[in-house]
């Protein structure tokens, strides 16, 4: 069965507790690499200047990232759909969805010391491996609504998170945390994304 949106399923979604595990486990992976790297000694994590703002800075993230799990997730998915070979939507849109992204990660987050060159590849990684993520979530619960929350508890932790890190430790935990994180919904989700196996993974 091809899907032709994250929106329109034929086959029902989980149970809301299952959908709003998956998004919880999600960002919790997602954002694993932080206390990970604390524990460790190779960050050091406080509030930003932004910090203060967070009361109304999270609800905004997430406002943000369910508008856009809306159009690329959903609009944008629906459109490649129909013109792609199935299986080839799914990670074409996790990579377009992450551009954006990484972009104003780049524009608006502290910058390491590394060439802009790598850290545009590190930004573009872990947007994409997300956006895989965000895909899977999508998929398994017939809704952009769990993804589009998750995604915005992660910016807002971004937003109002100061970390200080030198190396690339943090940076390699941190696209290991992205990628896992998919790898964590598939798992959670495992019983609702069967019948849609073929679509993601060809």
């Amino acid at each position: 069965m091809r899907i032709l949106s994250y929106h329109l399923r034929v086959i029902p979604g989980p149970r809301r507790g299952l959908a709003a595990a998956a998004a919880g486990v999600f960002a919790f992976i997602a954002l694993f690499f932080l206390p990970a790297a604390r524990a460790l000694h190779y960050a050091k994590i406080g509030l930003s200047e932004r910090g203060a703002a967070l009361v109304w800075m999270a609800p905004f993230a997430v406002l943000v990232a369910l508008i856009y799990e809306g159009a690329v997730r959903g609009s944008l998915y629906g459109a490649l759909g129909r013109r792609l070979a199935v299986g080839n939507a799914a990670p074409v849109v996790a990579f377009l969805g992450a551009l954006v992204p990484a972009a104003l990660r780049l524009a608006i987050l502290p910058r390491g010391g590394a060439p802009p060159a790598v850290l545009a590849g590190h930004a573009l990684l872990v947007e994409t491996g997300l956006g895989l993520g965000l895909a899977l979530l999508a998929l398994g619960t017939g809704s952009t609504i769990p993804g589009g929350v998750a995604y915005g508890a992660i910016w807002a932790v971004r937003l109002g998170a100061a970390v200080t890190f030198h190396g690339a430790v943090v940076p390699v935990l941190e696209t290991a945390a992205a990628w896992a994180s998919a790898l964590a919904v598939a798992i959670v989700l495992a019983r609702p994304l069967a019948p849609f196996r073929e679509e993601v993974f060809g």
